[in-house]
């Protein structure tokens, strides 16, 4: 494999990997309201995911489904629905507490009274799977980056697998932070702030979800 290319991989990975997609929404999401150690199962899941995207990809299936322009539609408006869907709950906190009529005045409150809740890390570890897995244009990113960084006259399966390993070990770091950070950060800033910070997540989410599903395939 030539390294210009690995490296050409490498820098489109990484700001990839930064732009505050669904995958890091989710984890920054979790991070907050069940802490740093919990958000790392979703992340593993979104890892595993990408691992699955990358073996689809190098069997040739990924382009088969971009072939066909039904299939494709469905999957993206599951996809799409999904998306909305997971917006949705985020959003349904702090539009309950606002229909309740709950304030939170201060601007600090004590990390004992920040309510972290305990979904197992298995449900995270499958949630992380199905969101990476909801947006079908993960299939495209595969089959229409990918193969600009591949030598055809080279021993595909050992590139994929170069760069699959490449693209989980930016990626990891890059999840880990992003938790880190917002798992911290909710230690010290109200629940109403917390709530608010998801919302804006879940409803950029929802957004997402509605570009996806109105987007042609051109």
């Amino acid at each position: 494999m030539d390294w210009s290319n690995l490296a050409a991989f490498a820098v489109t990975e990484l700001l990839l990997c930064l732009s505050p997609g669904p995958a890091v929404l989710l984890v920054v999401g979790l991070s907050m309201r069940q802490g740093f150690w919990r958000s790392q199962a979703a992340a593993a899941g979104i890892l595993t995911t990408n691992a699955i995207y990358f073996a689809l990809s190098a069997a040739g299936v990924a382009s088969l489904i971009l072939a066909s322009a039904m299939l494709f539609y469905v999957l993206k408006i599951i996809g799409a629905l999904y998306l909305a869907w997971l917006g949705i709950k985020m959003v349904a906190p702090l539009v309950g507490a606002w229909w309740r009529g709950e304030k939170h005045d201060a601007p600090f409150a004590e990390a004992s009274k920040m309510p972290r809740a305990k979904t197992p890390p298995l449900e995270l570890y499958w949630k992380g799977i199905s969101l990476q897995a909801a947006n079908p244009k993960n299939l495209a990113f595969f089959v229409a980056i990918l193969p600009q960084f591949i030598d055809p006259h080279g021993p595909v399966a050992f590139q994929m697998v170069v760069l699959g390993s490449v693209s989980v070990l930016l990626e990891l770091p890059v999840l880990v932070i992003y938790a880190l950070s917002f798992s911290a950060l909710a230690k010290v800033i109200t629940e109403r702030v917390v709530l608010w910070i998801e919302a804006i997540a879940g409803g950029i989410l929802m957004l997402l979800a509605g570009a996806l599903a109105w987007e042609r395939k051109t």
